[in-house]
């Protein structure tokens, strides 16, 4: 009678006992699937955090360096428009005149007077594009004028094209040898005020076109 009861006395004890470590398991895998979620949640977080701060860091680096090309583009339009004044003014130093309305384009590039970053060529003839991408003309004797020259860029946009312009505001035909400054069809003589190239640089992105006399 002792045993048997004793039998059944152990075997609840020993169910008990698993019953109790069952419930001890069930509670340990629960809070570590609660703390596998809240790992998750906090990756998933992290991971978010990490892109939006990379995608910032990208569009201020992208427009950092869209600024500096911008202002290096300017500065390589200015540099090529005196380096195309020089070079004519010198292949025409002997001559009588720079023409009546004449293309000196081909004149100049027989010379080596195109800068290579500017030169292309379409059909056989040689073309000269500026910094932005729109094209450049040098017109000797622009209207009749035998003893002045013309050079224009066009497809220029407002900042480029005050810029351009402010470069020369200021001088005269006497102390730099400009003429006058032409802003979308607006001829401004010489010298030039600020004022007046802000007023006349207004034609919006890439629609401006401004041509200097020289003589």
């Amino acid at each position: 009678m002792y045993r048997a009861t004793n039998d059944r006395t152990g075997s609840g004890g020993r169910a008990a006992a698993f019953a109790i470590r069952a419930g001890d398991a069930a509670g340990h895998l629960a809070r570590r699937l609660r703390r596998s979620r809240y790992r998750r949640g906090f990756s998933l977080f992290g991971v978010l955090l990490a892109l939006t701060l990379a995608a910032v860091a990208i569009v201020g680096a992208v427009g950092l360096y869209n600024a500096a090309r911008e202002s290096a583009n300017r500065t390589q339009a200015l540099a090529l428009l005196n380096t195309l004044r020089a070079n004519v003014e010198t292949v025409f130093a002997g001559a009588p005149s720079y023409g009546n309305d004449t293309d000196l384009i081909a004149t100049i590039d027989r010379r080596g007077g195109i800068p290579d970053g500017a030169r292309i060529v379409v059909a056989g003839a040689a073309q000269i594009r500026h910094p932005f991408g729109g094209p450049v003309t040098i017109t000797g004797g622009p209207g009749g004028a035998a003893n002045r020259f013309l050079i224009v860029f066009a497809d220029v946009d407002d900042e480029v094209c005050a810029a351009m312009g402010d470069a020369y505001a200021g001088r005269s035909r006497a102390r730099a040898g400009i003429v006058s400054i032409t802003v979308n069809g607006t001829v401004l003589t010489a010298p030039v005020t600020v004022a007046q190239i802000t007023a006349a640089c207004d034609g919006g992105d890439g629609a401006n076109t401004i041509g200097f006399t020289f003589g």
